[in-house]
């Protein structure tokens, strides 16, 4: 099997760099998510007319589980291409991804998803941008954990082992963004909503193990042993407004949403699983400034309507609040950039319930640059501050320019059963990787 996952997944990579080569060009183009003042000039807006279709992302993964009972080898292939161009005071973007997954073992799979990225028609105006169609809305300024991103669809397909920014997908939505000064006013609806993209339900990553009876944050649930799983993802997926302001010393924003979490929450009954998205009032603040050499950062929300069950498996709502504190920084000579965050959740409820009530973790990131940025050693981590809780990523890089990248990586976790780590304990991975960005 593992031979075949190879095999398979060489052809890919091939067949996607033979796609590329068929490509009708490259187009120089920002693909950031910037949320901060961005009024372009007729003669700017002119100069970027005429776009192509491209290439944005190749990425091809094989791994190596060293302790999963049913699972051996774990294989991704991806691959995003788009089209973007614009005349006078309108823009269109077209885009698509592929993505194909494959494990062996006693639970093997092969699966492959075809998806949309930004599909979208713009105006722009002087100091006004309306937006209709699918498209990426990140809002917050902390990595990792942030808690005022409510209206981005999730990337569950394999959890925790990406970056924040590649474990979010774009959204139906109309949005209008205003810009005045330093301000901008950013509203966004979602007319259809859109659940989170989720695993194979025999990955080794979903959240939902009717095998042996687990469910991601609550832990051992005997009676769902062979339950059938389905999801609840019908209506529309709400709206919100953000203020942000930006100065010289401080920049800060205040959003409110009324929206549904695409991350589904499982409601338990007999014999069933149900996928509930609960349309939840979110109030939030965020802060960013730059003092003493580093950039700090701060994000905080309120939730009405968060999903609990309670410990006679009843499911109910209840209110809760978010903190993330944290700071980035480049010890040293600057090859090394740090960051660190700190947060903390509450759940406020009256009875016991399943779920976690509250924890705390610092998590963040190290990189180092050597070998005159040929070589990067990079290592994401988790860490639980009131359960015993441990993720660790550790990676060494290879890049052969700087649209390339070839890597050895690891994903390593441990922890209390309600925890992360402890849900993913025997998902130790080891793996081998390259990836292009253009």
């Amino acid at each position: 099997m593992t031979r075949y996952l190879t095999t398979w997944a060489n052809g890919l990579i091939a067949a996607s760099l033979t796609f590329g080569a068929l490509t009708l060009g490259y187009a120089a183009e920002d693909q950031s998510l910037d949320d901060g003042i961005n009024v372009q000039t007729s003669q700017e807006k002119s100069s970027k007319a005429g776009g192509k279709i491209k290439i944005d992302a190749l990425r091809a993964e094989l791994g190596a589980f060293t302790d999963h009972p049913a699972t051996s080898t774990d294989a991704l292939l991806h691959g995003a291409i788009s089209a973007k161009e614009q005349s006078g005071a309108w823009e269109f973007a077209l885009g698509a991804r592929f993505d194909a997954y494959a494990q062996s073992g006693s639970q093997d799979f092969s699966k492959t998803k075809l998806d949309y990225t930004e599909n979208y028609l713009r105006w722009r105006g002087e100091d006004l941008r309306i937006t209709l169609g699918t498209q990426n809305v990140l809002w917050g300024r902390v990595d990792e954990v942030s808690p005022i991103d409510r209206m981005s669809r999730v990337d569950l397909s394999r959890i925790i082992l990406d970056k924040l920014p590649e474990r979010r997908r774009a959204v139906p939505a109309l949005r209008l963004e205003h810009f005045a000064g330093d301000t901008k006013i950013d509203a966004v609806w979602l007319p259809v909503f859109d659940a989170a993209v989720l695993p194979h339900t025999d990955s080794a990553w979903s959240p939902v193990d009717t095998v042996n009876g687990r469910l991601l944050s609550i832990g051992s649930v005997p009676g769902i042993i062979g339950a059938q799983v389905r999801e609840d993802e019908h209506g529309s997926g709400g709206g919100g407004v953000r203020f942000t302001s930006s100065g010289d010393k401080l920049d800060y924003g205040l959003s409110l949403q009324r929206v549904r979490q695409s991350q589904p929450y499982y409601r338990v009954a007999p014999g069933l699983l149900t996928g509930v998205h609960p349309f939840s009032w979110v109030v939030g603040g965020e802060l960013e400034t730059q003092k003493a050499g580093a950039t700090w950062r701060m994000e905080a929300a309120w939730s009405s309507d968060v999903p609990v069950t309670t410990n006679t498996f009843q499911y109910q709502t209840e209110r809760a609040f978010d903190l993330v504190l944290g700071t980035e920084f480049f010890p040293g000579d600057g090859e090394t950039r740090a960051t660190v965050q700190l947060a903390g959740h509450k759940t406020f409820t009256n009875g016991p319930i399943l779920d976690r009530d509250k924890f705390y973790n610092l998590n963040g990131e190290l990189e180092h640059s050597f070998a005159r940025g040929l070589w990067r050693a990079n290592l994401r981590f988790v860490v639980g501050l009131d359960e015993r809780d441990l993720y660790l990523n550790p990676k060494l890089s290879y890049l052969a320019s700087d649209q390339h990248e070839i890597y050895v990586a690891a994903h390593l976790f441990s922890g209390a059963a309600q925890t992360l780590g402890g849900y993913y304990q025997k998902n130790d991975l080891i793996m081998m990787g390259w990836r292009a960005k253009f």
